[in-house]
């Protein structure tokens, strides 16, 4: 029983996980596994990440990392940085 639980609780975090756009932690993070699995090539992002002025939501778009990266293919590439939303 516990193992059903436990499996079913996994498949709704991931379900939730890709159909929320939700902002990762970091540019890795934002266009790969576990949070972001549905990402390709091309796709938005959105991250936190530190800057000079503090840590804001960086958007921007996904693009493939050079070398083999098994479980990060893609990162997140910053286009435009959000001054208004602060972290921390």
């Amino acid at each position: 029983m516990k193992f059903i639980a436990s499996i079913s609780s996994f498949l709704l975090v991931m379900f939730l996980a890709v159909i929320v756009d939700a902002i990762a932690l970091d540019k890795k993070l934002a266009c790969g596994l576990p949070w972001n699995i549905g990402h390709a090539e091309g796709s938005s992002c959105k991250f936190w990440g530190k800057d000079g002025n503090g840590t804001h939501v960086h958007d921007g778009t996904c693009k493939k990392r050079g070398g083999f990266h098994p479980i990060h293919r893609l990162e997140c590439i910053t286009t435009s940085v959000d001054l208004q939303t602060t972290c921390c």
